[in-house]
């Protein structure tokens, strides 16, 4: 069990869930930019704010250093909207793996 910033507890299983969806949750911004979709901004600002919060409620998460990275892939494809597909799926790719290394810290797999 992982302690929250409301004093609850939850389980690494729902951690390990939470980090796969975000694997999901990347992967999907290709798609939408590969589609020339303009609700990926806001798409990639929901989510941004979403590992924000995140790392606010669980304890753990507070300190490291990979959200920075989750956030900050994210923030570089938001300022950078006409950057060139195969560099949006080299940062998609390395937030992805950015992930499962998060899943396998702090998950419990299934």
């Amino acid at each position: 069990m992982i302690g929250t910033k409301t004093g609850d507890q939850v389980s690494r299983e729902m951690l390990h869930n939470y980090f796969g969806g975000l694997v999901n949750r990347f992967f999907k911004i290709l798609p939408i930019r590969e589609e020339g979709e303009d609700t990926l901004p806001l798409y990639m600002e929901s989510l941004q704010h979403e590992i924000l919060g995140c790392k606010e409620i669980i304890n753990e998460l507070n300190n490291d250093a990979n959200i920075v990275s989750l956030v900050s892939i994210l923030q570089f494809m938001i300022d950078n909207p006409e950057c060139p597909v195969p560099d949006v799926k080299r940062e998609v790719f390395r937030a992805i793996n950015i992930c499962n290394h998060m899943k396998a810290k702090y998950g419990k797999a299934v």
